[in-house]
């Protein structure tokens, strides 16, 4: 019996430990986005990369990782994946992607949006592109004061 109730408090404090609880990330379409969000992505379109917006006032942010912009002749990025984790006080935000030649696929993503709801403040945010260390082409939103 004690082993059992010792076995329950362990479930229990691990449980409790766990920081990622509440961090959770869905895909979004451009529609579901306020407008706010909209305009800002709408102004960086133009650019391939990953974007960042913090929207402080629901905490979470949306991630925008865009590849639309094909250049004839040159590969074009596809996304095939996204996930989130966090260490301590850093939220690692991480993608996958390809280079494709194939533009008859209709099924290849070139643009994607996440949004990530955040489960407590973060005193860094770091994105990895294929497993390593990248950086955001532009950041922007609310930032409270």
């Amino acid at each position: 019996m004690n082993k059992l109730r010792l076995l329950l408090f362990g479930t229990l404090v691990l449980t409790g430990c766990n920081n990622n609880s509440s961090l959770t990330y869905s895909e979004l379409s451009e529609e579901d986005l306020s407008e706010e969000t909209q305009s800002y992505f709408q102004s960086v379109k133009k650019e391939n990369g990953a974007h960042l917006y913090f929207d402080e006032e629901n905490d979470s942010m949306v991630v925008y990782l865009n590849g639309e912009n094909i250049v004839q002749g040159e590969k074009a990025e596809t996304f095939t994946g996204f996930d989130v984790d966090s260490e301590e006080d850093i939220l690692k935000l991480m993608y996958k992607s390809e280079e494709t030649t194939d533009f008859s696929d209709s099924s290849s993503d070139y643009s994607l949006f996440y949004k990530v709801n955040l489960n407590k403040e973060y005193d860094k945010v770091k994105l990895f592109q294929n497993g390593n260390e990248a950086s955001f082409l532009s950041i922007s939103g609310g930032v409270e004061e």
